[in-house]
């Protein structure tokens, strides 16, 4: 016999429980030339967004996963933190810190801390939050520095104080779905457009996913209310494959979401300098996507939409579970 669920349980089910909205890797830098170019682009991001929050209602909060900076000098996050007051307006604003935030402004600059971002921001590299009935849990990028060197060291891995950190967080609030966010994705998500002419960054290349994601995976595994890890750093063309990819961790789904950025995406693409070092050149991924990502949290699935702010039509979307099919 077919089991046929109540209206009461069909209700709860289909009931809304979170929407928020993601933006991936916007790199605000107060160079004059970088800035002209960089406020034309994320003006129609925001132009197109606040037109949808009028229309489809404001988001519970919206969220930055690293690299909001390009570098981490003071005018950097004063442009960032000011630009995004104005966008954002009334909507919590929850930031996570990236590679770049460590970042020097040039050679005479010193490498940036943790500590400026969390003075600037007023939140831990590490830190959750509830909304409803569901707990996000925002992780750090690892500084990216070994002693006496400025080149970034090219591995990426999670300290034990930020896994103790993920798996104590998740054990708090197992009554919750659990939404992790993290500047840098797991192992083997999301993939280059084109490997043989290395369109993209992505979750193969060492410097672009967490080293110890085993490490990781064995924590989420051991929590099946961990449903949702996103993630950018790699900024992933359109038509990467597995930009939003679904594993099954101890029969449970989890679903990895990589953000494009709407800055720029491909790993050839984005600002570079002219021939003769005088100006700053924005070139162009085909498509030259402006791209967010609304989401939409419900007791079994989430419901994700990819925007393009540039055509202001939805590009994509995903539904995907949040509950094991025997659940």
């Amino acid at each position: 016999m077919n089991y046929i669920p109540s209206i009461e349980a069909a209700a709860f089910a289909s009931r809304e429980l979170l929407y928020f909205w993601v933006f991936g890797d916007l790199h605000y830098r107060a160079l004059n030339q970088w800035h002209a170019i960089h406020a034309q682009r994320l003006e129609l991001v925001f132009q197109d967004v606040r037109s949808l929050w009028r229309t489809e209602g404001l988001p519970a909060f919206c969220v930055l996963p690293g690299d909001i900076v390009d570098k981490g000098s003071p005018q950097n996050y004063r442009l960032a933190k000011q630009d995004l007051a104005a966008q954002l307006g009334s909507i919590p604003f929850y930031p996570g810190i990236g590679n770049h935030e460590y970042q020097p402004e040039n050679k005479e600059d010193v490498l940036h801390t943790a500590t400026e971002f969390s003075e600037v921001w007023g939140k831990p590299v590490r830190y959750t939050w509830t909304a409803g009935d569901v707990t996000c849990i925002m992780l750090d990028q690892p500084y990216p520095y070994r002693p006496g060197e400025r080149h970034e060291y090219p591995h990426v891995i999670f300290s034990q104080e930020s896994l103790t950190f993920l798996d104590t967080a998740l054990a708090a609030h197992h009554e919750h779905h659990a939404i992790i966010f993290a500047h840098c994705p797991l192992s083997n998500t999301v993939l280059d457009r084109d490997p043989e002419r290395n369109l993209d960054d992505d979750s193969c290349d060492p410097f672009f996913f967490v080293e110890n994601s085993d490490a990781v995976r064995t924590i989420l595994a051991r929590h099946a209310h961990a449903k949702l890890y996103i993630s950018g750093h790699t900024h992933s063309g359109w038509g990467s494959p597995q930009l939003v990819f679904t594993e099954t961790l101890d029969n449970h789904p989890l679903t990895h979401i990589n953000l494009m950025s709407p800055w720029y995406t491909g790993r050839h693409h984005g600002i570079r300098r002219s021939a003769d070092h005088a100006t700053l050149e924005y070139h162009p991924d085909v498509p030259d996507m402006l791209a967010s990502f609304a989401i939409r949290i419900y007791q079994q699935q989430a419901l994700i939409r990819l925007r393009d702010h540039r055509t202001h039509q939805w590009a994509a979307q995903w539904v995907v579970p949040l509950s094991s099919p025997s659940a």
